[in-house]
């Protein structure tokens, strides 16, 4: 029988030639054909209406082979009448625009599918006929290109027997007697499979390209990269249905030995066949995966507005509190007592303003020691406020047992209160925290008053710069913003012995640099000009805010009798930071740069030490109220020169003055070009910062940088 013979032919061609053939067209041939296929689009990409004129094609199929299993790949079955007429009404519509294509596309399926051989040809000519319309419109065009000569032979089948118009149509084309007969079962077994699933592939992808439209916004990892495969599977599309058309057409005009086919034909429907079911495989748990996102999503953007509303409405502090560290409540949230070691209860911190350390598991060693010194300094058993750490951890990395012991050996550093299940955090409170609180990568400080209400976003560079928890909550903590700039302003908490000197009438120079070359010059002509002048000074080397490894050999290699160092990393780390903290406060407290002459002088500071040069900063002595900056290159020549302003410099409290009156000489003299580089502030950047050589407005530029320490 003939179902018998073709079941043998393709089994047996199947297993010598698919596998060879298969291979032939992937991996680095695959990528030749959707090459030649790109090469074949334009630029414009045009929509057809996919809904309507899919819906013809199903009903084309439905009618057809009314007995036929229509949604065993996925593809939603009949609909009632009604809406097939709607379809209809829709289709016919758009029929005008685009039969003739249909029509040119039919004729490269029928004209040009006698030899397998050109089946890709074939593909790339349909491809260049629709090249100005979008993937979607050609998957749905060309499978409705072959419901047309699909449906034409099937129309005469299905009258052949009552309608002697079709009895002679069928009688020209010499169309086998029974298309439906256990002869030619096998082979439209395969056909009607390769068309519900080539069906199914271009339902799918119009499901991910509505899902795109509905979703825009939203970033959805499976859907990004299920229409990255569209390409290939509008590919595979186009060449199964020239494939079923090679099909059909050997029905017309043929006898049934002529209808078994050849080996090169059954390789070909393997290899289409294998290809198109993993392609359907793929977009179904694509489209799940996708589904299950988008669902996942909303119930957590319901999560996070109910969280809002909680914490927005809400007058109660306890509430709120629990809200943050136990939204969905599934486990008893307990804190631990860095200090103690007990448990403590949220309830616990009932009338306290609580401090909310907002960090992920890379804080910074330097910055948790000085929140450690300045908790252990001033916290007592009536303190009015707590602090709580508040990790955010990163959900899509996996939380094993080292990410727990990171997690565990961080906490031990700390003497506050700290969350025992971090995992306790919901996806919503983490949205919130981001936000709403600003929290990005960088550590914050969350202040919560006693009513659970935020009064500070983040106070850290506030507790930076005052050195106190309690200065955020006193009436005067606003108060220091004021200070005068000095010396020991600079240096207080951080190298008390300039305190003494100043009292002893010393003059005192804080320098840094990374250029050991410059550092050792530089200590040579101080202390040679000191000597001359007749001055006592003392040098302090204060590193730089960055390389702080190639800071601890430079520390190490300097001559100890002639400049004294910082103490240690972490007093070097406070400089800096405070110092930039200084002036996010005062961007925060409304100040200008142009108004500010403490902001300025800070600028001035960090400009120095962006440059990537020496600098050199110097007071004390007798001359209380003047300071000297000077970038290293500038200083080390006035030094060098001392003998044209030594008259001047040798006068009993003139020194910083007679340095200052070369520098100022100098400035106007001198090519410079000098460089801050300093983050945003909440989105803000700063208005206008002078050249601290000339006093000209600097130039802004956008930099974006990656710095990988470990």
């Amino acid at each position: 029988p003939m179902a018998k013979a073709i079941a043998t032919v393709s089994k047996s061609i199947s297993s010598a030639v698919s596998s060879v053939l298969s291979m032939s067209i992937s991996t680095s041939g695959e990528t030749t054909l959707m090459n030649e296929v790109l090469a074949t689009r334009a630029h414009e990409s045009a929509d057809i209406q996919f809904r309507p004129i899919l819906q013809v094609i199903k009903d084309v199929y439905n009618l057809a082979l009314p007995k036929a299993d229509t949604t065993a790949n996925g593809l939603i079955g009949e609909v009632d009448s009604s809406k097939k007429k709607t379809a209809l009404v829709i289709f016919d519509g758009a029929l005008s625009t685009h039969a003739s294509l249909l029509h040119k596309i039919s004729c490269e399926m029928s004209c040009k599918c006698a030899g397998i051989a050109n089946i890709h040809a074939t593909t790339l000519s349909i491809f260049k006929l629709l090249s100005s319309y979008s993937w979607e419109s050609i998957g749905v065009l060309s499978v409705a290109a072959l419901a047309a000569n699909f449906g034409e032979l099937w129309l005469v089948a299905q009258l052949y027997t009552t309608n002697q118009l079709a009895k002679a149509v069928s009688f020209l084309k010499q169309l086998p007697s029974g298309l439906t007969d256990q002869a030619n079962h096998a082979k439209y077994e395969v056909l009607t499979t390769l068309i519900f699933t080539i069906i199914s592939v271009v339902e799918y992808i119009i499901l991910f390209k509505e899902l795109r439209t509905q979703h825009i916004t939203l970033e959805v990892p499976a859907l990004t990269e299920a229409l990255s495969k569209v390409p290939n599977a509008i590919y595979w599309t186009v060449r199964t249905a020239v494939a079923c058309g090679i099909m059909i057409s050997s029905l017309v005009g043929s006898t049934p030995d002529q209808q078994i086919p050849s080996a090169t034909e059954a390789s070909e429907i393997s290899v289409v066949t294998n290809k198109i079911k993993d392609i359907l495989s793929y977009l179904k748990n694509s489209y799940k995966l996708c589904v299950h996102y988008i669902d996942e999503y909303k119930k957590e953007m319901e999560s996070y507005d109910k969280l809002v509303q909680i914490i927005e409405s809400s007058l109660d502090q306890l509430t709120i509190l629990s809200t943050l560290i136990n939204f969905s409540k599934d486990t008893v949230a307990l804190l631990c007592d860095g200090t103690t070691k007990k448990k403590v209860q949220i309830d616990d911190l009932k009338g306290k303003n609580i401090f909310f350390l907002v960090s992920d598991l890379d804080i910074q060693k330097e910055e948790l020691e000085i929140l450690c010194d300045i908790y252990e300094k001033e916290n007592t058993a009536d303190s009015s406020y707590e602090i709580v750490w508040f990790p955010i951890i990163d959900v899509s990395i996996t939380w094993d047992a080292a990410r727990l012991k990171q997690y565990e050996q961080l906490r031990l550093k700390m003497k506050w209160l700290s969350i025992e299940n971090p995992l306790s955090i919901k996806a919503p409170v983490i949205r919130y925290v981001k936000e709403k609180w600003h929290f990005a990568k960088k550590t914050i400080l969350t202040v919560l008053d006693t009513k659970g209400k935020v009064v500070e976003h983040n106070a850290l560079h506030k507790v930076q710069v005052a050195g106190s928890f309690q200065t955020v909550f006193t009436v005067d903590r606003d108060l220091w913003l004021e200070k005068t700039w000095n010396l020991q302003w600079l240096v207080r908490g951080i190298f008390d012995e300039i305190t003494e000197w100043t009292r002893e009438k010393k003059y005192v120079c804080l320098y840094g640099g990374e250029d050991i070359r410059w550092i050792k010059e530089f200590i040579a002509y101080t202390k040679k000009t000191a000597t001359s002048a007749g001055v006592a000074i003392e040098l302090v080397y204060m590193g730089t805010s960055t390389a702080a490894e190639h800071v601890d050999q430079i520390i190490k290699i300097l001559p100890k009798d002639q400049t004294h160092t910082i103490k240690n990393r972490k007093s070097m780390w406070l400089f800096w930071t405070r110092l930039e903290s200084m002036l996010r406060v005062k961007v925060h407290s409304g100040k200008t740069v142009k108004e500010d002459k403490l902001m300025r002088e800070v600028l001035m500071t960090l400009t120095y030490d962006g440059s990537g040069q020496g600098w050199a900063i110097i007071g004390g002595g007798l001359e209380t109220d003047t300071l000297v900056k000077a970038k290293g290159d500038l200083i080390l020549e006035c030094f060098a020169k001392f003998e044209q302003w030594k008259e001047k410099g040798s006068q009993k409290g003139m020194f910083l003055q007679a340095i200052n009156e070369w520098l100022s000489k100098a400035h106007s003299e001198k090519k410079h070009c000098n460089k801050l580089t300093f983050p945003m502030i909440d989105g803000h950047v700063l208005d206008i910062v002078e050249c601290p050589d000339c006093g000209q407005p600097m130039e802004k530029y956008v930099m974006y940088k990656c710095c990988v320490t470990k």
